[in-house]
């Protein structure tokens, strides 16, 4: 075979529009090529790559360096460069992506000039390829922009996949200008030529597709998380105090509805009527918290873990060189996290004992609905209380990544938008204002009441039994029982001793499962987090009140 007969433009241009598709079909397609391979047309140089048994050495022998610039194999490599060039300017002046560039108030102007460089590539000198290859560069950084501004514009599946793909185009281009610019050199081709055997081997996998875009998943819901959580962490010795005052309101708004569910529960009704009823009770307290301005600590894990992670990898590469600002913020959330779990714990206990020394004034019997033994029971430390309290924990998370979920939709669907300029609509205005700044916390607190209030009914899916141990309402269990029997002063201990047990494993759990999202939708490079997680835990050891109580003067230990 001659050189003139081997057709380079699919290999030079490597992406198809052809084989633009959403996730899943992404993973059906890739399922069926494992199947049935794709096999390359005969005259293109990808299918020698891929049948000769040494296909580098074999195409290079048909490359003639000394006329390789004027040769039809160049002629398509102009056209290869052309063509990706126009799907990026196509996806820059893409009328629903330039509003979102518009928004943000960056400058359109690179894909502009790309467009007229780009009618002028034929006789293109050395300055004027390296004049578009820095404009490529704009455009990378533009659309990085765009992409660290999710938060901001919203974010999809789609608009994700897309901006990657340009981001992949644009890198093609590049290589392909220093291609023309070195066009006579082995060297270059050479490498062109292994990158693609190497790429061969993986683009059609379905675990490293799964793997490489399962971030999207995370980028639709943390994103908007980390905004929030910077609410929810004491900056100052005010703000700590502050904390403390907002948890113990929400620890007493709280030990009011634990006993409204120890009434359900005394009537005995079926499984799925107590399952909408304890979900309903479970929803309004925490919706009520909220909308009184308390604090329910174990709402701020899902938020601050998305905090954290924004902080750690600020450019998007998990640099190192901002390690004590890490430390800092970590040390502000464990304490803050503190501070509210002990309000929350203080002051459900002691109102639900000032609830019930009332009610034992008025000579209220309650005998059947508070059953003291039973109930202590359920916060003394047992492996299956921790495993409970696991299990909350997640649903904590998954209700906090709810809420940033609908958020993004929020944003990403101009709900609010489209509200304020609906006729039909009565007070749109206030409709449209609801959703922007309500909708993600009510569908987060509504979700979160009814993934407690019913997890009881997945025992009967499960080979164990499934519940849940929330810190705040085993706390306000806990003083219901204490007022209702003499317990001796071991198994009160216990008890306490459970329900901090609780609100430990209830953070660890949540913080942990929304952190690890936050780094996965960031694109964190996971085999550099221990470094992270050591230098905290080394700055534990020297300094572990720090982690508790707001110090004015606050000593860093040298982790860089």
């Amino acid at each position: 075979m001659r050189l003139e007969h081997l057709n380079f433009y699919s290999f030079f241009t490597k992406y198809s529009l052809m084989e633009e598709y959403g996730f899943s079909s992404g993973i059906v397609s890739r399922i069926f090529k494992k199947m049935l391979p794709n096999i390359p047309d005969t005259n293109t140089v990808e299918y020698v790559l891929l049948k000769q048994e040494n296909p580098i050495p074999y195409v290079l022998d048909l490359i003639d360096f000394k006329t390789i610039s004027t040769s039809h194999t160049a002629k398509q490599l102009d056209l290869s460069i052309k063509a990706l060039c126009a799907k990026v300017v196509a996806f820059g002046l893409d009328n629903q992506i330039k509003a979102k560039i518009d928004y943000l108030e960056l400058d359109v102007e690179p894909f502009t000039i790309l467009l007229e460089k780009i009618n002028y590539l034929y006789n293109c000198e050395r300055e004027e390829t390296l004049e578009l290859i820095n404009t490529l560069k704009a455009i990378e950084r533009l659309i990085i922009e765009l992409r660290k501004n999710k938060n901001k514009i919203g974010t999809s599946f789609h608009f994700t996949l897309t901006t990657r793909r340009i981001l992949e185009y644009t890198t093609r281009v590049k290589e392909l200008l220093f291609l023309k610019l070195n066009i006579t050199s082995e060297k270059y081709w050479k490498n062109l030529l292994i990158d693609f055997i190497e790429y061969s081997k993986y683009k059609d996998s379905v675990r490293r597709y799964i793997s490489r875009h399962s971030d999207l998943v995370a980028i639709e819901i943390v994103e908007h998380n980390s905004s929030k959580g910077q609410k929810y962490i004491a900056e100052n010795g005010k703000d700590y105090w502050n904390f403390f005052n907002k948890s113990l309101f929400g620890g007493s708004i709280i030990a009011v509805f634990a006993l409204f569910k120890l009434i359900i529960t005394s009537y005995n009704l079926p499984e799925l009527t107590n399952a909408l009823l304890f979900s309903i009770n479970y929803a309004l307290c925490f919706i009520i918290v909220k909308e009184l301005g308390g604090i329910i600590a174990t709402k701020q894990p899902a938020m601050t873990a998305t905090t954290i992670a924004k902080n750690i990898d600020k450019e998007g590469n998990l640099k190192y060189d901002s390690m004590k600002s890490i430390t800092t913020i970590v040390r502000k959330v464990f304490r803050s996290q503190f501070i509210s779990i002990m309000g929350n714990f203080i002051m459900a206990i002691l109102f639900a004992c000032g609830i019930m020394y009332l009610i034992q004034k008025f000579n209220i019997d309650l005998s059947g609905i508070v059953k003291p033994e039973y109930l202590i029971k359920k916060v003394v430390p047992t492996p299956q209380l921790v495993l409970y309290a696991g299990i909350a924990g997640f649903f904590l998370a998954l209700s906090g990544l709810i809420s940033g979920y609908v958020d993004n939709k929020v944003i990403a669907s101009k709900i609010s938008h489209r509200i304020r300029n609906n006729s039909n609509l009565f007070n749109s205005n206030r409709i449209a204002t609801f959703f922007e700044k309500k909708a993600g916390v009510l569908f987060g607190n509504i979700s979160l009441g009814f993934f407690l209030g019913s997890s009881f009914l997945l025992s009967h899916f499960s080979p164990f039994e499934i519940d849940i141990r929330h810190v705040a309402f085993s706390s306000a269990n806990l003083g219901y029982a204490i007022m209702n029997f003499d317990f001796n002063l071991k198994t009160i201990i216990l008890g306490l001793v459970g329900a901090l047990l609780i609100g430990l494993v209830n953070f660890i759990v949540s913080f942990s499962i929304t952190f690890y999202l936050a780094l996965k939708s960031r694109g964190v490079n996971f085999r550099l987090l221990p470094k992270v997680l050591y230098s905290i835990f080394k700055d534990m050891c020297f300094h572990p009140l720090h982690y508790i109580i707001k110090i004015e003067r606050e000593p860093l230990t040298n982790v860089d």
